[in-house]
């Protein structure tokens, strides 16, 4: 690459634009999929930025213009020694070109579209160029540019890449996120956006999910699908750490509408199912917000017709809620295929998991009916609550998992489901894969967590006539109705049992003392405590009170 660079030079020191284009088009065509720069002299690169950067601001020409940001382009992707890239000046042009300055520049379409991806390398690389951006018009202007959005001028790629540029500068300038959604009404934009540009092609959106088995599924193209992945994850920047009270400022109705198409987005599909897990994936991300409740109302609508939604509870369609769980059974299925690809649990699960708790923790019927779904009434207490093919097996077999957040988002979950009560969870679970969450929550004792359910509800959890009939000999540890073994002190005398007693107990110290294991016991708070705390706190209150008694006797 630094002999191409060098002999641009020539080209550039003689000013005539059609060796500069040949050369440009050289770079650019042996170059596109070059992301490393390590064999290039830094003189050499200050050199050639530096003429691009001149041509690009000199020259009318769009054929020329393109060739000059389609080389930027490839340098922007250089997280270091951006050089003149990361200057005001070079920073401004390139909002200019695309559009998003004081005095916008009148360019060809698909210069527009090369200015914005130099951009978001930019911002996605360079401090500086975030910096430079926010302090500017650029997010203003993208949001009023939104406002043509239905002119034909405006392109797909050109409202594409206005999205990606502006979840790069939430993600990575928080402070433009309270900017955005509160002084420039980024809930309401961003939801006509969601509404205008994405689900423009589904006439009866607020009937989604209401009108029974009979309903068809919708299908949005594969654009429509990627933009509304780039406005969700926008979206979630802006009220992500937002408590839901500094949300309520909002007019219910944008949040109605917001549940509306999130509705319309879980119960549609794109064109592959490649890009329709994706969009699912940032609609599910979503919904691990604390939303108002207007906007949660319309999540679970009233069903209309005979036979309203395809799963209803208590008079609410269910069918989103159905759809959430069916993402994350796939999700489970997907990490449980040895196809040789490495994916993250916590990536691929928590999202939906949590989405599912926070909805539980909204609304009771929500709650009810994922109980229902998740943890039926027992019938066979024969294996272990982590062993079937069930949701419950497979949620109980992640209790265990190396992963600290899965296991505790999973344990979480199911807790919620049970009402904060210990001994519902225990049941479902077994004692000893609750355990975890149970020290964690200081619930080692039993009883209920800080959450208030209400008794009268109407949340039954009664008991099939199989699970009564064997509730007694369930082990609480296992789960499960254990097999009778033999007792193996059978046949000892008392004499051996002690012994065999006493040599289990130099076991233990011996291991103790090597830090093998570490005794334990339940403390007051009903969290794990050492033995060896609990014995120093016993001799110390003992010395305590001798020591009074001496003060005493004085």
């Amino acid at each position: 690459m630094n002999t191409l660079l060098v002999s641009a030079v020539p080209a550039f020191e003689s000013g005539n634009q059609t060796e500069i284009c040949n050369k440009l088009q050289e770079f650019t065509k042996e170059n596109a999929g070059t992301f490393s720069f390590t064999d290039v002299q830094l003189e050499t690169k200050k050199k050639f930025v530096g003429d691009v950067v001149t041509m690009l601001e000199a020259t009318d020409s769009w054929e020329c213009q393109l060739l000059c940001l389609e080389s930027l382009k490839i340098f922007s992707r250089d997280k270091y020694n951006m050089l003149q890239l990361e200057q005001k000046e070079c920073v401004h042009l390139l909002a200019k070109l695309a559009g998003l300055s004081e005095e916008p520049k009148e360019c060809d379409i698909k210069v527009v579209t090369e200015a914005q991806k130099c951009l978001c390398n930019l911002v996605f690389n360079n401090a500086n160029v975030r910096t430079i951006c926010s302090e500017s018009t650029c997010v203003e202007k993208i949001l009023a540019r939104t406002k043509r959005y239905s002119d034909s001028t405006v392109t797909w790629e050109t409202k594409f890449y206005d999205m990606r540029l502006l979840f790069l500068l939430t993600a990575l300038t928080p402070d433009l996120r309270a900017k955005i959604r509160t002084e420039l009404s980024g809930i309401e934009i961003f939801t006509g956006l969601l509404e205008t540009e994405v689900l423009c092609d589904i006439e009866d959106r607020e009937s989604m999910g209401t009108m029974g088995a009979s309903e068809k599924r919708e299908i949005i193209t594969a654009a429509q699908a990627d933009l509304a992945g780039e406005i969700l994850k926008t979206f979630f920047n802006i009220i992500v750490h937002v408590k839901v009270e500094d949300l309520q400022g909002e007019d219910d109705t944008v949040w109605k509408r917001l549940g509306i198409s999130f509705r319309a987005l879980l119960l549609s599909d794109a064109e592959n199912e490649e890009k329709t897990e994706a969009y699912h994936s940032h609609t599910v991300n979503m919904l691990t917000l604390p939303l108002p409740k207007p906007c949660v109302m319309q999540l679970i609508p009233e069903p209309q017709g005979a036979t309203g939604g395809s799963s209803t509870y208590h008079g609410y369609s269910m069918d989103l809620i159905a759809a959430i769980l069916k993402f994350l059974e796939k999700r489970i299925e997907k990490c449980g295929v040895k196809d040789g690809k490495q994916y993250s649990l916590v990536e691929q699960l928590n999202p939906a998991i949590s989405a599912l708790c926070v909805l539980s923790r909204c609304n009771r019927y929500i709650r009810k009916h994922l109980k229902e779904q998740v943890l039926p009434p027992l019938r066979d207490a024969s294996l272990l609550p982590e062993e079937g093919d069930s949701l419950r097996n497979k949620l109980v077999r992640f209790m265990t998992n190396p992963s600290t957040e899965i296991k505790e988002s999973v344990a979480d979950f199911i807790f919620i489901l049970c009402k904060e009560s210990v001994s519902r969870m225990v049941k479902y679970t077994g004692y000893g894969n609750a355990a975890g969450m149970l020290a964690r929550r200081g619930l080692l004792h039993g009883g209920r967590g800080n959450t208030d359910y209400s008794d009268s509800d109407g949340d039954s959890d009664s008991d099939t006539e199989e699970y009564r009939e064997v509730r007694d000999r369930i082990n609480p540890i296992t789960g499960r109705v254990e097999e009778d073994k033999p007792d193996p002190m059978e046949g000892m005398s008392e004499e051996q049992k002690e012994f065999h007693a006493r040599e289990l107990a130099v076991m233990i110290t011996k291991m103790a003392n090597e830090g093998v294991i570490t005794p334990m016991a339940v403390g007051q708070d009903g969290r794990l405590i050492s033995m060896q705390e609990i014995m120093g706190r016993a001799e110390a209150v003992e010395n305590q009170e001798n020591g009074n008694g001496d003060t005493d006797g004085d």
